[in-house]
C-alpha cells in the first residue's frame, strides 16, 4: 500500500510539526533512572547522538511510547511560560512521525475508559488518553481512580509513537534550546567525539532559542 502525504496546513492553531520536550516538570513517565538523573540540555544531546528517541511507559499506555505536541509557534511559548516544560526539544514534520507509526492521542471519556479499552490491542492503546474533569462519589458510592482523579490534556494535542523512534540528523525540522551557545557547545563536544564532519553537520541544524 502507498499512502498519500499528510495535508498540511498554513493556519494559526495548526501546526505542520510536532515537538518532544526533554524536559518536563511535573509527574513524568517511568524512565530510566540514567535518562531520568540528566538535566533537559544533557536528555537533548544524547537523543541526538543516539539519533533516537527512546520510549517509556505513561499514564494508561500500557505500553512504551514516545510523545509529541503539535502545539503552533504561539502555544509553545505559553506551555514553557507555564513551567510545564523546560526549553529543550527536537521538532519533526507530522509526515516523518506518521511514516514511522505515529498518529494523533485518542481521547476516551472518563466514564467510558473501561469498556472502550478492554481487548483493544497495541499500538493502538498506546494512543489513548483518559478524557475526564473527575468526579465525587455519592454517600455510600464507591468510584475507582479513573472517575475521581482528572485528567484534561487537550490543551497538549498530543501525538504519540509506540516504542522507539530512530531518525537521522536531516529528518530533524528543528530543535529548540535554552541558550544561543547551546548548539555550539556541543558541536565542539561532538567534534572531538566524532570529527569535523560531523559537527558541522551538527552545528547546521536548526534551532530556536527559547527561555
Amino acid at each position: 500500500m502507498r499512502t498519500y502525504p499528510l495535508r498540511t496546513y498554513d493556519l494559526p492553531d495548526v501546526s505542520d510539526h510536532l515537538i518532544h520536550f526533554t524536559g518536563r516538570v511535573g509527574p513524568k513517565m517511568a524512565v530510566d533512572p540514567v535518562i531520568a538523573n540528566m538535566q533537559a540540555q544533557q536528555r537533548l544531546a544524547r537523543i541526538l547522538v543516539d539519533g533516537v528517541l527512546r520510549g517509556f511507559e505513561t499514564f494508561g499506555a500500557d505500553a512504551p511510547v514516545v510523545c509529541f505536541t503539535e502545539s503552533t509557534k504561539q502555544a509553545v511559548p505559553r506551555l514553557l511560560l507555564q513551567r510545564r516544560y523546560e526549553p529543550c526539544g527536537i521538532a519533526f514534520s507530522k509526515q516523518f512521525v506518521f511514516d514511522n507509526g505515529g498518529g494523533p492521542a485518542l481521547y476516551v471519556r472518563g466514564d467510558e475508559w473501561v469498556t472502550a479499552t478492554q481487548g483493544l490491542p497495541q499500538p493502538l492503546r498506546a494512543r489513548l488518553v483518559r478524557f475526564w474533569p473527575g468526579a465525587a462519589a455519592d454517600p455510600g458510592e464507591y468510584l475507582p481512580s479513573h472517575l475521581t482523579s482528572m485528567s484534561e490534556w487537550l490543551h497538549e494535542r498530543e501525538w504519540r509513537v509506540a516504542g522507539d523512534l530512530h531518525f537521522a540528523w536531516s529528518d530533524v525540522e528543528f530543535l529548540i534550546v535554552p541558550d544561543e551557545r547551546w548548539q555550539d557547545f556541543y558541536a565542539d563536544w561532538i567534534a572531538g567525539w566524532a570529527g569535523g564532519q560531523y559537527a558541522q553537520v551538527f552545528a547546521r541544524i536548526p534551532a530556536v532559542v527559547m527561555n
